[in-house]
């Protein structure tokens, strides 16, 4: 195993943590600077939408997610790990637990539980994420 300073280990978990920031407080469109141009999210079966989207398609999934105004989300995530592989590139593995509601409701929707497996790539002194894994394992 690669070591890894604690100031790359901070900034990797500040992306993390961001993406899922920017999403809640309803700027999910800010999140593309957060990839890589070549990024692709891969959301595992038992996700409401299984596949793959990349690229621009990231761009145009973030967008339309920052407009759905109607809907609250918190994600929670917590168990960091983050292994480098090489230089310049990690694998950081965390749990989301998702808390949603739509406009009107004033109780969320039992949480989703998933692992989050991001591939991390470093490049101009930041690091943003290359490939991205949602699997639930408890859908309510």
């Amino acid at each position: 195993m690669h070591t890894m300073s604690r100031q790359d280990h901070d900034a990797i978990e500040a992306v993390v943590l961001d993406f899922f920031r920017l999403v809640d407080m309803g700027r999910a469109d800010e999140t593309l600077a957060l990839f890589t141009p070549d990024a692709t999210v891969t959301f595992a079966p038992g996700s409401p939408k299984p596949g793959t989207i990349a690229g621009p398609d990231i761009a145009a999934a973030m967008t339309a997610r920052a407009a759905q105004k109607e809907v609250t989300t918190r994600h929670v995530v917590t168990n960091f790990h983050i292994e480098r592989r090489s230089e310049g590139r990690t694998i950081c593995s965390s749990l989301l637990t998702l808390y949603r509601t739509d406009a009107g409701r004033s109780k969320a929707f039992p949480p989703t539980i998933a692992d989050v497996e991001d591939v991390m790539e470093q490049s101009d002194g930041r690091w943003r994420i290359a490939a991205r894994t949602i699997t639930p394992i408890f859908v309510g």
